[in-house]
């Protein structure tokens, strides 16, 4: 069954922590949940090409809901770490999201083995000029046993989600340098992007 991408969005959105926490931005934020997805597809009937969405929310359950940017960078088997996405800025960290759209310069059905198996999710409050604060990073591993391929003579849709995760389990992956806080800081990213767009 084919999915809509304004589902998925709900059912991303669906999935954000209960309860409300008392934490401000003065004190010491309490951990936010992410959910990470990219759903696509390759055509193959007339000019092929391949199209992709990928979207990540961030949610922080907080007093205040500032502004705030938000990033997600992917860790590959090879221990590679690429930009998934980027967005400077997003009216509340409440709910941040950010959504990226990419036509690939190869055409092919995306290979999710070759996706990145981690993900992690950093957003960052804004004050009134755009200051970044300290960021917060959350995680996610991909979810290859509810990853969706549908199939037909001339495409093929795949709906890939990575699902969340403590930490402990991938923060170590992504300890080589401080991607979160480089990209909050100078608005550019450290590491090269995670599939490359035709038109970029």
């Amino acid at each position: 069954m084919h999915h809509s991408f304004g589902a998925l969005c709900s059912a991303l959105i669906g999935l954000g922590m209960a309860g409300g926490a008392t934490a401000t931005w003065a004190e010491t934020p309490r951990p936010g949940f992410a959910s990470v997805a990219i759903i696509g597809t390759y055509r193959a009937a007339g000019p092929a090409k391949s199209q992709y969405t990928l979207l990540s929310i961030f949610r922080q359950e907080s007093a205040e809901g500032p502004p705030a940017g938000i990033a997600t960078f992917g860790w590959l088997d090879s221990g590679e770490v690429l930009l998934v996405q980027y967005t400077e800025y997003v009216p509340s960290i409440t709910q941040a999201m950010s959504r990226r759209s990419v036509t690939t310069p190869k055409p092919q059905p995306l290979d999710i083995k070759a996706a990145p198996r981690y993900v992690m999710v950093c957003a960052w409050p804004l004050d009134s000029k755009k200051v970044p604060g300290k960021p917060i990073a959350v995680y996610g591993e991909r979810d290859d046993a509810n990853a969706q391929i549908d199939t037909s003579p001339d495409s093929t849709l795949t709906t890939l989600t990575w699902a969340p995760v403590p930490a402990s389990l991938a923060a170590r992956n992504f300890a080589a340098r401080d991607f979160c806080g480089e990209i909050a800081r100078n608005r550019k990213s450290p590491v090269p992007a995670w599939l490359i767009d035709a038109r970029e």
